[in-house]
Formats: C-alpha cells, structure tokens, sequence
C-alpha cells in the first residue's frame, strides 16, 4: 500500500515543476497552482487527523491561507478573519496543553507557519507572493518529516524525528536545501565568469556580462546604472528603464552586468525535491 508521504510527493511534483516552468517562461504562476494544492493538501489533513484540537488548528490554517485568495474591498474583512484563525488557534493550543497531548504539534505549527510566511512577505523578505504560496502550501501539505518514500529514499531520517520537526519543520528543510542549490548556483555563476574572463567581486557571483544592445532580449534585471553622473553598481537589482540603458551608452559602457531573471520558486522546486529524497542531514 502507498504511504501517506510518497502520496504527498506524487501530489506536490506535478504542480511545482508546472509552477517552474510557467514562472520561466511567463514570469507568472496562476493562482489556481496552489488554490487546488491547497485543496489536495487539506483533504490529507483530514483524512490523518481528526481529534478536536487537530480539527481546530486546520481549520486554522484552512482560513489563513485560502482568504489570502480573496481581494477584500475593505481590509477590515481580511483582519476579522486573520483573527478568527488567531483565535482557533488559540484554542487548539490551548486544549492541547491542557490535556497534555503533545502528539499533535506538527499540526498544531502550521497556523503560524503561514502567519510566518504572510509576514515575510509583507515586509518584502519573500519578493514573491507565489514565493510565499508555494512555502506556505508545503507547509500544509508535509506538517511532518516524511518517513516512507521508496527504497532507499529518504536517505536521512533524524534520529529524534519527533522532536526535529517541532523544532525545525519540513518546510525549513526545504528551504535549507533552496540555499544550498541557490548557493550552488550562485557559485557556478562565478566560475562561468572567471572562465570567461569577466572578473569582478562579488557581481560575478551575483551575474554575467552582456552586450548592452543584448539586455533588453533577455529576461534579466540591468545590475548597473548612472546615478546623479556616477557609475553604480546594483547587486539586487529591480526592472530598468529604456533611459538606464541609454545613461550607460554614454559612458561607454558596452558589455554590462545583468543578473538572471531566475524565479525562486524554480529554487524552491528543486529544493522540495532535495528534502524529500535526501532527507535531514543535519
């Protein structure tokens, strides 16, 4: 019989390798990628967990995530319901600690986990809100490490696993593993660079030269520009105007430093991937 985790994998694959592939080539990932994920994810939920207190938590983090989804007229709406899931979760805590059952604390987290990720990307520490669905929607989808995949995977279970994943949930393992390949890519970039002889520290760990006429062919963010007559340099860059371009022309610059257009959620993707297969090593 199939295990609940090697389920959760076969669900989460399709829809984030989708999610890579549409964010590269559209630079949009609709929202229905993680409205149905969402949907698949919660489903499992109920089916593993049923008492009370994990019922309350879920329900919880159901309302969280999904009001999200919804463009409120007044913000007032969207505050009520935030602290009506505040309030479940309260109260899931609340019992669980009155009755002693500690068993049920995976679930229990991930009410704050997607007030975690709501809140990084409010203060513009995740740039992207599908970014944020995707961590949010693994956080749902995997509350706890998975044991059970296929032979020999995966490979590192930790050894007090029920304590782990209190204390440093799945969805931080994966993105443990999104730093690594992020890291990892960041790294090739730089030998890429000094094989092609475009040296300069640290942009050639951040991007890549190009001819100036090539920039705007490309899905790239321009990492230079000519601020108040002075050249600068940019290492997380934003959109460039037509003009930024025309600045650098006249200060001859001819090839220049882009970083790629790279959505996270292809980091996030791959990183989803690593956790699953490979486990906590740590």
């Amino acid at each position: 019989m199939i295990s609940l985790d090697l389920l959760r994998f076969i669900i989460a694959l399709p829809f984030f390798l989708y999610a890579a592939y549409s964010d590269l080539k559209e630079r949009l990932v609709s929202t229905a990628v993680w409205f149905f994920l969402g949907l698949f994810s919660f489903a499992l939920l109920l089916y593993q967990y049923h008492s009370l207190i994990e019922l309350l938590a879920i329900s919880s983090a159901a309302i969280l995530f999904y009001e999200w989804f919804v463009e409120w007229e007044k913000k007032i709406y969207s505050a009520a319901f935030v602290i009506l899931a505040v309030m479940l979760f309260f109260a899931s805590l609340g019992m669980a600690i009155a009755k002693n059952i500690y068993g049920s604390t995976t679930i229990i987290l991930i009410p704050l986990l997607l007030l975690l990720f709501r809140g990084l990307y409010r203060f513009r520490v995740i740039r992207g809100r599908a970014d944020a669905r995707a961590l949010m929607s693994i956080a749902i989808l995997q509350p706890s490490y998975p044991r059970v995949l296929f032979h020999p995977f995966p490979l590192w279970i930790p050894q007090y696993v029920e304590l782990v994943e209190i204390t440093f949930p799945f969805v931080f393992l994966v993105l443990l593993y999104t730093g690594i390949f992020f890291a990892l890519f960041l790294l090739s970039l730089g030998m890429m660079n000094l094989i092609r002889g475009d040296v300069g520290f640290p942009e050639m760990f951040m991007g890549y030269m190009l001819p100036i006429d090539n920039v705007d062919r490309h899905h790239v963010w321009l990492m230079e520009r000519v601020v108040d007559g002075e050249h600068v340099l940019y290492l997380s860059p934003d959109d460039h105007k037509r003009e930024d371009i025309e600045a650098l022309r006249k200060i001859g610059r001819k090839r220049v430093w882009v970083q790629p257009k790279i959505p996270f959620v292809v980091f996030i993707t791959v990183g989803l991937i690593l956790a699953y297969l490979l486990g906590n090593f740590l």
